[in-house]
């Protein structure tokens, strides 16, 4: 995220139209790397007790971020909240419409339109379904009676496209204000994308989102566990493995909390871009018996280009 973050950060987001579109991600995603200029670092930290349960007491003085080791100066500190001041929260649901996924469709339906149900003021998403292919709502938006109605238009059928949809989720809101995550949904292992896990992961480090993932085993029986737990780890997010598809639910509702309960923070780095990529760890000294979930770094390059 680049100078004038703060604005970024309280501005509203604008109601688009929301119309289905279909994406051939094989078309348009060539593997590359993301490159973005580094005039401010941005770093979404979640910080739980041990029972689990957001610690939303923190303030700039307890908070020591580092980069490669080395302390770095926190400029922007900023706490979830919500009235004219919360942070705008923007989420691609990534959700599997592969034929698996047939007999358990309407428990992950349901499970996603309790969580558009809980978008807040500033809030958008956007719907992305996959298979063979990827077909998506044509923005983000806060419309949750056009979300919804995607949602319940989804159908059951085709292959599994997971890491083609992840990046495509990822390209589509990167540059998306506030805090960015992608909720991804797949019940079973990745088989007609033209993207490999490592491609897409590498790509995931480099977009200032969160990724929280959800795995089921459908009918095959395999779930792509390695990949959902990587990729969710590199970026900050959690992933979930729940055993009935009748959790679900409870796991969308979750994450939605989580989304809603989180600091922001943002540093100048002081080493120049070099191109590296760049470890990040927050620490409360104060508190060492909290535990702290951020992404695990960045890439310091200059420009932005593909």
């Amino acid at each position: 995220m680049r100078g004038g973050l703060r604005v970024a950060l309280l501005t509203g987001l604008v109601g688009a139209g929301l119309a289905p579109v279909t994406a051939q991600v094989q078309q348009q995603q060539q593997p590359y790397t993301l490159e973005v200029q580094v005039d401010l670092v941005s770093i979404t930290a979640v910080v739980y007790d041990k029972s689990g349960h957001f610690v939303a007491d923190l303030g700039p003085q307890d908070v020591e971020v580092y980069e490669d080791g080395v302390r770095q100066e926190v400029s922007i500190f900023e706490q979830a909240k919500g009235g004219e001041d919360k942070i705008p929260l923007s989420v691609m649901l990534v959700l599997d419409a592969s034929g698996s996924m047939n007999e358990n469709l309407h428990f992950l339906q349901e499970a996603a339109l309790t969580f558009v149900y809980k978008l807040e003021g500033a809030d958008q998403a956007q719907v992305v379904q996959f298979n063979d292919s990827i077909k998506g709502s044509a923005d983000f938006t806060g419309d949750i009676d056009r979300l919804e109605r995607f949602i319940e238009a989804l159908q059951a059928w085709g292959g599994t496209s997971l890491y083609d949809a992840i990046q495509y989720g990822l390209d589509r809101i990167r540059d998306q204000p506030g805090r960015k995550a992608l909720v991804v949904f797949s019940d079973g292992e990745d088989t007609t994308s033209t993207l490999s896990q490592r491609e897409v992961i590498d790509y995931a480090r480099a977009v200032e989102a969160s990724v929280y993932t959800v795995g089921i085993s459908g009918r095959g029986g395999r779930s792509p566990r390695g990949f959902l737990k990587k990729v969710a780890q590199e970026t900050g997010g959690a992933y979930f493995f729940p055993g009935d598809v009748g959790d679900l639910v409870a796991v969308f509702a979750k994450i939605s909390e989580e989304l809603h309960n989180h600091y922001l923070l943002a540093y100048t780095p002081k080493r120049p871009p070099d191109g590296s990529f760049r470890k990040i760890e927050v620490k409360i000294p104060s508190r060492p018996d909290l535990q702290i979930r951020v992404r695990k770094g960045y890439f310091a390059v200059r420009h932005h280009r593909r």
